[in-house]
């Protein structure tokens, strides 16, 4: 038996004993019992108001308002990450947009995977389309403040039959609070062991009563998250300085053991390609400013750990934020109600990009007009620079619905919602090196939008069928229209400048230029530079006259106007969902539905889902379906350049394309086409009585036609030139070409295993909650678009087992609190050729809290996460520029963190 297979086999053989051991409980305490067993009603896998969570066909988790809570961040990723194991997030430093808007992951599966709902109401995906990993165009659940929550429903199975495209991994539901009176608020502070990252956080909630029995209830929270480092020196060797290594920070650079700040300027001998021979003290008029040019609030960077304030920072980014919720109801009769809710979140984030180290290209002096040097060394950055990169999250959404009921209890509901979401991009602390010493330091590349109407008619009917249950026959209709725009960035952060291009002003005339005008009267090469002026010879070797510099604002180039673009596209939808117990112990479902895309046609799913009764104690549930997911008019129109760091630290350009752009055209991409799937869950609940709870589902997803980004794509001359013919900006310094493709088959198979527990002690009472998530995903078939490297990390690249156990003890007026989570062994490759693959271990977390009530309105919070202050397993490769830890793990790696908060309740 291999390693591998263990925890399924252990998994399920605890889950018998377990079983057993309830059964055995509940015959000997009779069916005469009287204890009191609280269920947890559901309102996502099933249209059945009434329904249990216990009791659907399909596996549903609910968290209460005091879980969610129970996790200290004002990012409800970090606390959903925390809670649910087969939910997962990565923190992307360095990663364009997703440093801003993160990608989720459930079951194995991208974020737009999981569609996620706000009262039972689809949620609008984020603006940003991420460009790593597989190009994730998903919801950002970070703009909902955890206090509006009062119960978060996770659906772990394929729900798209039910709720459309976007359910095949799963459905998250948040049901907003609802509350008609009295008010909470909370502060929290805290920060990491490594004296960074601090934060303040600061919410409310407050609940109104409206006539009719009414409610208007609002929530707001305002957060402020200073950013960390968890970089060591930048050390790399510069080729041509005598295997020299550079340590840069912000105002220093630090060369052969000898340090240079700041104002005290450095003078430089180049070779030829422009790189550092020496270095020595000078006086070039470097500014005073020279540290304000650097990310102001990345000054401090770091805190106490030995190396702080880096040039290359890998860490959390800076954050402040501002999230509102209203959710409300009115009735209107008593067989009618007017309801709705709305969200507002903005937020302000920054972060830095990769240290350009002095000698690159971007840094190499070049001829002006009159012949001088213009060198942005001596000018602007004689240590180097670090781009500060930023984005302005503006999100919002409104839905408003009638709902009521008519005769034989037809219910209806009719609601219309639309949602917005828009990142504004500035990149500072830059230049534009094509436009010389005319350049900015600060721009504005371009923003990305999304929006999304949706307009539901839904309707319910418990039809008297002589079954066991009424038949709840559930229909309904839909009608969507999205759009994407990618906005024009501001002229200077895309301009073609003068030095684009070698030798701008003809300051020397070479053999080729002659040959190629022949009536031309010059009859040989000459150089013109004053004082290198020479009839015959060119100007010397290596001299800045021919050097060509990359074009638009370096790190992130501006959108320019053929990049900008809009896309939109609607679709219709009906579906027919019946539900009923056909006898006490059997329950089945069955759901269809069919969808017509403007631009992807039509297409029908289906799902059945059923569950046996095996005893009061034990249900046997199972589920098998179809899903269908049309390709977001993100997916299809994604436009961008922006710059890598290759294994030399050489920064590189990368060119993302739409799949019918020319330039993918290049390397054989075609038209992007939808996803299908199939997929099935099987599993096992049982209960107790006196409240324990266990389950256990097996699940299987095959993903046909999975929309995936291409591996990277060298670019040659000859595709340069091409490039340059087909009129794409900043073509001359593309070195990589990415697009979207279905070019791979993959399987996602795994296991989830739900224990929860109450225990009454002499000395309080206690609950268990524990979760367990085994997941793998292989590729059925690929196609000659996605490299072994890429495989590799998709099916070894995150853990294969995540689990969480927390134990909540309340006795008297403390409550104390003790999660522990543990993250799997994986595997990262370095090459396509697998030539080197490194091998991660598992590891554990653990977090504690003790909670106080002070009277009757008070309660004091004081905790750690991540007491024991462990981190994952430093990477061996793919470390370039100081990332000690690879920084798109699952498991956390800012070590521990310290916080207080204090609640304060009026009710």
């Amino acid at each position: 038996m291999t390693l591998r297979r263990q925890p399924y086999v252990l998994g399920f053989a605890l889950f018998w004993a377990i079983a057993a051991a309830i059964a055995g409980a509940q015959e000997a305490r009779g069916e005469s019992a009287e204890a009191e067993v609280i269920e947890e009603i559901v309102t996502i896998g099933t249209r059945r108001r009434e329904r249990a969570a216990v009791d659907t066909a399909v596996p549903v988790d609910v968290f209460s308002a005091e879980e969610v809570s129970s996790v200290n961040s004002s990012d409800l990723i970090e606390v959903i990450n925390a809670i649910v194991p087969s939910f997962a997030a990565r923190r992307h430093p360095i990663s364009d947009g997703a440093s801003f808007i993160r990608p989720t992951h459930m079951r194995g599966l991208d974020t737009h995977h999981t569609l996620v709902l706000m009262n039972g109401r689809r949620r609008h995906r984020a603006a940003l389309m991420r460009v790593g990993g597989f190009g994730a165009h998903g919801t950002d659940i970070g703009v909902i403040p955890s206090i509006s929550i009062e119960s978060m429903e996770v659906l772990r199975d394929g729900a798209a039959a039910q709720y459309g495209s976007d359910a095949i991994a799963g459905v998250i539901n948040f049901n907003l609070k609802q509350a008609d009176s009295g008010a909470e608020l909370r502060v929290r502070s805290g920060g990491y062991g490594e004296g960074d990252g601090e934060e303040f956080t600061l919410e409310g909630n407050v609940g109104f009563t409206l006539p009719n029995g009414g409610f208007l209830n609002l929530s707001g929270q305002y957060s402020d998250s200073a950013p960390t480092s968890r970089s060591q020196p930048y050390d790399l060797t510069i080729a041509g300085s005598g295997q020299t290594p550079l340590e840069a920070t912000g105002n220093r650079v630090t060369l052969g053991g000898v340090t240079y700040y700041g104002p005290d300027a450095l003078t430089y001998r180049y070779s030829p390609a422009g790189e550092i021979l020496q270095a020595a003290l000078g006086s070039d008029g470097v500014p005073d400013d020279l540290d304000s040019r650097y990310a102001d609030n990345f000054a401090g960077v770091g805190g106490n750990r030995k190396f702080h304030s880096p040039a290359q920072i890998w860490g959390q980014p800076d954050r402040r934020q501002a999230l509102a919720v209203a959710n409300a109801s009115l009735p209107l009769s008593d067989s009618l109600e007017l309801h709705g809710f709305a969200t507002w979140g903005a937020k302000d984030q920054s972060g830095g990009f990769f240290y350009r180290r002095p000698g690159v290209s971007q840094l190499l002096p070049v001829r002006l007009a009159d012949g001088s040097i213009h060198d942005p060394r001596a000018r602007l950055y004689p240590a180097g620079f670090t781009p500060q990169f930023s984005g302005d999250v503006t999100d919002y959404a409104i839905t408003i619905g009638l709902s009521g009921t008519a005769p034989q209890e037809f219910s209806f509901d009719l609601s219309a919602g639309y949602g917005f979401d828009r990142i504004a991009y500035r990149i500072e602390n830059t230049l534009n090196p094509s436009l010389g010493p005319d350049t900015p330091t600060r721009f504005r590349p371009g923003a990305l939008a999304n929006d999304e109407l949706a307009v539901n008619a839904d309707f319910v009917w418990p039809w008297e069928a002589g079954l066991a249950s009424p038949v709840n026959v559930a229909f309904g209709f839909e009608y969507r229209d999205e759009g994407y725009r990618i906005e024009a960035g501001d002229p200077r952060s895309y301009e073609v400048g003068s030095f684009g291009v070698p030798d701008p002003f003809n300051l020397e005339i070479t053999q080729a230029e002659v040959d190629a005008d022949p009536d031309d009267d010059l009859i040989t090469v000459e150089c013109r530079i004053p004082g290198l002026e020479a009839v015959g010879r060119l100007c010397p070797a290596g001299d800045p006259v021919n050097n060509a510099v990359p074009i638009g604002s370096n790190g992130f180039p501006g959108y320019p106007p053929g990049f900008a673009s809009r896309r939109s596209r609607g679709s219709y939808a009906a579906y027919l969902d019946l539900e009923a117990d056909l006898t006490d112990r059997w329950l089945v479902e069955v759901a269809g539905r069919y969808e017509d895309f403007q631009d992807f046609g039509s297409v029908a799913i289906w799902k059945v889902a059923a569950r046996f009764r095996v005893s009061d104690s034990i249900n046997l549930r199972g589920s098998a379906g179809s899903g269908f997911r049309a390709p977001t008019p993100g997916q299809i129109s994604t436009t961008v350049v922006s710059t890598r760091i290759d294994a030399n630290g050489i920064p590189r350009s990368e060119g993302i394309f739409p799949p019918e752009h020319p330039a993918a055209g290049l390397f054989g991409a075609g038209t992007l086409g939808p996803e299908h799937s199939d997929s099935f869950t099987l599993g096992l609940a049982a209960r107790s009585l006196s409240g324990f709870g266990l389950a256990l589902d097996y699940y299987h997803v095959r993903l046909d036609d999975r929309i995936v980004m291409s591996s990277q794509f060298a670019v040659d001359p000859s595709q340069a030139a091409q490039l340059v013919a087909l009129g794409v900006p900043g073509a001359n310094d593309i070195a990589r070409v990415r697009f979207f493709t279905n070019d791979v088959v993959t399987e996602t198979s795994g296991v989830d295993l739900v224990a929860t527990g109450e225990f009454d002690w002499r000395l309080g009472a206690t609950s268990l909650q524990a979760a367990l998530n085994f997941n793998r995903t292989k590729f059925a078939d690929t196609g000659k678009f996605v490299d072994d490297e890429t495989r590799h990390d998709i099916e070894e690249g995150s853990p294969a087992v995540r689990g969480t156990l927390t134990l909540r003890h309340a006795w008297g007026l403390v409550d104390v609190l003790l999660r522990a989570r543990y993250f799997g062994e994986y595997s990262n490759a370095s090459t396509a050729a697998l030539d080197r693959v490194q091998d991660f271990g598992g590891e554990v977390l653990l977090d504690l809290e003790a909670a106080f009530s002070l009277g009757e309105r008070y309660r004091l919070r004081i905790g750690a996460e991540n007491i024991l202050d462990n981190y994952p397993d430093p990477g061996e490769f793919e470390a370039c520029c100081g990332r000690i830890y690879r920084s798109d793990s699952i498991m956390p790696w800012q070590g521990r963190l310290f916080y207080a908060q204090l609640g304060i309740s009026f009710f």
